[in-house]
């Protein structure tokens, strides 16, 4: 390399990589202070050198970043050694962006470690898609209500926390009536239609903490935190009348639609999550072989 003699300074000035130099101190409040910037750094943040030179990349850093990555760059700084984050930082607007860090110590001539240079990779579209997949992955597509995935982890989350506090949950299943007999007569694209009304006119009337489930075909199941029999009862008939009184019309068509629900407490005696599902099941059955458009609890 001794035979490399132009300056590397503009090579990191117009860069596309954000690129950030600050001292080695103060670790604790304010921070690091930033005696460098490239051209990136104000595309990305907004902030025009002049602004931020003397400051700390703390500025970026909100409420939303993750503690963890920080108390992992921290780390890093106390020993002087690299390290590599994945960071959600905010723009000078307070817009959301999320980078791929990674840090370096710098040395002087003597080799003692002075400062730390921070190239910083703007990861915004990827972690956006990423996120957008998980969301998939724990959505039903046609009506958006939890998955049967996402739902199980729910209610393994749920149960976790019932056997800590002993406070109680309720399952609600839930079954349209003769859905066949819609999908035949109507068509699937009035079926679909009529699981998504069905699903909308269930979340407005839930609480903002109640999760709505779509299991599967015309299956949906409700869990309701911090409720007792009684009240899930309440909840479960305001839902079949809600859905009964209402006729879907869809492209013309007027359909009538009925729902069975099922209704159980998740109990002390319990193995898991699944106990309390499977009691309502069986209580949706009890609704359906009672003549259907009804709650059993």
């Amino acid at each position: 390399m001794s035979d490399i003699n132009f300056d590397f300074s503009a090579i990191v000035q117009h860069a596309k990589d954000v690129v950030i130099v600050t001292k080695t101190h103060p670790l604790d409040e304010p921070g690091p202070e930033i005696v460098y910037v490239n051209e990136a750094f104000t595309k990305v943040t907004g902030y025009e050198a002049d602004e931020v030179i003397g400051k700390t990349p703390r500025i970026l850093q909100k409420e939303g970043t993750n503690r963890d990555e920080l108390n992992k760059i921290r780390e890093a700084l106390e020993k002087k050694e690299p390290v590599r984050v994945t960071l959600r930082n905010f723009s000078k607007k307070g817009n959301e962006y999320w980078v791929d860090v990674s840090i370096l110590p710098l040395p002087d001539k003597n080799g003692e470690i002075t400062h730390f240079a921070a190239i910083q990779r703007d990861i915004t579209d990827y972690k956006k898609l990423e996120q957008d997949l998980q969301v998939l992955c724990r959505t039903d597509p046609l009506t958006t209500a939890a998955n049967r995935r996402a739902f199980n982890e729910i209610i393994s989350q749920e149960f976790s926390r019932f056997k800590r506090s002993q406070k109680e949950y309720a399952i609600v299943m839930i079954d349209l009536d003769h859905f066949k007999n819609i999908n035949d007569k109507h068509g699937h694209s009035i079926g679909d239609k009529v699981l998504i009304e069905v699903t909308e006119r269930c979340k407005d009337n839930l609480r903002v903490h109640d999760i709505i489930a779509r299991l599967g075909g015309e299956e949906f199941c409700i869990l309701l935190p911090y409720t007792n029999l009684e009240q899930a009862h309440k909840v479960a008939e305001r839902l079949r009348q809600k859905i009964e009184v209402l006729p879907i019309i869809s492209d013309g068509s007027r359909v009538k639609v009925t729902i069975s629900v099922g209704i159980s407490l998740v109990s002390e005696g319990d193995n898991d999550g699944h106990d309390a599902i499977d009691r309502a099941d069986q209580k949706l059955l009890e609704a359906k072989s009672s003549g259907r458009n009804r709650v059993c609890a």
